[in-house]
């Protein structure tokens, strides 16, 4: 094996990405790793000798990162990186082990009530993104997913459409054209661009931000996946339709939601 012991933090960054991120990773999981290392592992830092970067300097890098996701990401990617070059020796051993891991609790988004749909929907009547917003209503896509969608991803004559994942393998998945999602699609399947939907993320979550204040963007997907449970689909076939990597995690958002519905069914039961 090439002699990487005096290879800088930077040319150690760079080679893991390439060999050890790239070939297996989706593009949008891969363009965070590269946005992370550009914006939050300074040029200084970068320059030098990885074997000389000591657990202060990446504790300084670490409590720099302001937004509490981002300062967790940040830890996961160099506490990696560095783990590889431990283990080829070519660091002693890996300094993010001397740092304390970073805990984020992420919030879990709530979907719409039946009223705030109403009102949503009354709200985008005539507004541009109309059937991108209903689109995430009806197919519980991420916001990455439902913008790199094509044509050819819509079976009409199955009843089928195809979603790229862009968070994982099982993310890559197929769901049933629902009767709702249909017009939507039919509304935009005849445009010029081979994708169903030609704007930007940060665009899409502006105008949404700016119709329900009180919302994001993703609980559009919380929205879809509460409709399909009250409705009696089980919590696997969700787990499907989601595209989640395991059934803990959609167990783990939404076992709330089959619970108060059954409250409220079991409130119906009238006993002899």
């Amino acid at each position: 094996m090439q002699d990487l012991t005096n290879i800088t933090l930077g040319q150690w960054l760079a080679r893991w990405y390439e060999v050890y991120k790239k070939p297996y990773l989706t593009q949008s999981s891969l363009s965070n790793i590269e946005m992370t290392i550009r914006l939050h592992v300074s040029e200084q830092a970068k320059a030098m000798r990885i074997a000389e970067v000591t657990p202060l300097m990446l504790e300084e890098i670490i409590r720099a990162v302001e937004a509490p996701r981002m300062r967790q990401y940040t830890w996961q990617v160099l506490n990696s990186a560095f783990e590889r070059a431990a283990l080829f020796d070519i660091i002693p051993r890996n300094p993010m082990k001397f740092l304390l891991k970073v805990k984020h609790k992420q919030k879990v988004g709530s979907a719409l009530t039946a009223l705030e749909i109403k009102d949503f929907k009354r709200k985008i009547k005539r507004h541009p993104l109309r059937n991108l917003f209903e689109f995430y209503m009806y197919t519980g896509c991420r916001r990455s997913e439902a913008l790199i969608i094509r044509k050819s991803d819509v079976d009409l004559s199955a009843g089928t459409l195809h979603i790229p994942g862009t968070k994982s393998a099982t993310s890559n998945r197929v769901i049933p054209i629902f009767e709702p999602l249909r017009y939507v699609i039919a509304r935009v399947i005849d445009n010029a661009n081979p994708y169903l939907f030609d704007v930007t993320g940060d665009y899409v979550s502006r105008a949404f931000k700016a119709l329900c204040p009180n919302h994001k963007l993703h609980d559009l997907r919380h929205t879809f996946a509460t409709h399909c449970l009250q409705c009696g689909i089980s919590m696997k076939v969700v787990q499907l339709w989601l595209g989640h990597s395991n059934f803990e995690t959609t167990a783990s958002i939404y076992t709330h939601v089959v619970d108060d519905f059954q409250r409220i069914e079991a409130g119906k039961l009238s006993w002899y």
